[in-house]
């Protein structure tokens, strides 16, 4: 039986055509690597890059084999998206999605995870939608403590940004 559940938030957009060229199957690839924590096998978190559109995917796997009821819930409009689902297998999956035309800032910053002492990096995706005054950010953690791979992350999502808004 499916549930619908309610949740109000988040992003709108353009669509401009990216294509999916090595540089951006290697960036995922390694976006993907870095946002796996070690201390939570359970969860996943996952980018994917496609048409100009950035989501990021987390989902937390059911570990006990039990059971609930599967809820879907999904939101588009203007080019943003966020959704929300359950099944037998997967506990919770969150879905944001932005188009890289709306982003206006690309930055990363120190976090810690208290409980586990575990100092890492969030990349930080900022979005206006045209014609509003009120922004939203997106924060996908990576698992490094090199600053300089994540500044060299947050530079190739930028080129990738930069070339689908020159594109919009």
């Amino acid at each position: 039986m499916k549930k619908t559940f309610l949740a109000g938030l988040l992003l709108a957009g353009a669509s401009a055509q990216a294509q999916s060229t090595p540089e951006v199957q290697a960036l995922t690839r390694r976006l993907n690597e870095l946002a796996r924590n070690p201390d939570e096998p359970a969860t996943e978190v996952r980018a994917q890059l496609s048409n100009c559109h950035f989501t990021e995917v987390i989902r937390k796997y059911r570990r006990d084999g039990s059971a609930s009821g599967a809820f879907q819930v999904s939101h588009q409009k203007n080019g943003a998206d966020w959704a929300v689902k359950s099944d037998d297998k997967v506990e919770f999956e969150l879905r944001l999605g932005v188009e890289w035309s709306q982003v206006t800032a690309l930055t990363y910053a120190p976090a810690h995870d208290e409980e586990k002492n575990r100092h890492y990096y969030e990349i930080k995706i900022t979005r206006r939608p045209p014609g509003k005054n009120d922004s939203t950010t997106l924060e996908m953690p990576v698992y490094t403590t090199d600053e300089a791979v994540v500044r060299d992350l947050v530079q190739r999502l930028e080129k990738i940004r930069r070339s689908c808004s020159a594109k919009g």
